[in-house]
């Protein structure tokens, strides 16, 4: 597998196409330019720069020709950050003339999807839904 683009290689790009974009920190370009292919953890922070490494990192992988963005799954614990992290991924693939788009969300929409699609192979009924987090909290209380 031959690399085409580093991350500061594909910063630089950006930047000519008029994008506000930073270099990469070591431990973000680490991240980015990791050939670990499999899926990844990312604990840092707020305000660390989690959303933009993991942004990064997807254009990496597409502009380097090792996945397409429909193979690329990014989860985030908020609506927020999902939002966030996806509308980086379109814009950042755009400004590169990428096409495709990642499937980005946050953990709990996305299982509730799994469950639709899938919950009845488990017994499931199709419309059932992940408790949410003040249904978590209710049970918690109960128990304790």
């Amino acid at each position: 597998m031959e690399i085409k683009f580093s991350a500061d290689e594909i910063v630089a790009k950006l930047k000519s196409t008029g994008a506000k974009v930073h270099s990469p920190t070591n431990e973000q370009r680490e991240i980015i330019e990791s050939v670990h292919f499999g899926p990844a953890l990312i604990i840092a922070g707020a305000g660390s720069g989690k959303t933009e490494t993991m942004s990064a990192r997807v254009l990496w992988l597409v502009a380097n020709g090792i996945a397409n963005p429909d193979e690329i799954l990014g989860l985030t614990f908020t609506r927020k950050a999902a939002g966030e992290l996806a509308h980086r991924i379109r814009t950042r693939l755009r400004q590169m003339n990428l096409s495709g788009s990642a499937t980005v969300s946050t953990y709990h929409s996305y299982a509730g999807k799994v469950l639709a699609e899938h919950g009845i192979r488990l017994g499931f009924d199709t419309d059932t839904d992940p408790i949410g987090e003040a249904a978590a909290w209710q049970i918690a209380n109960k128990i304790i």
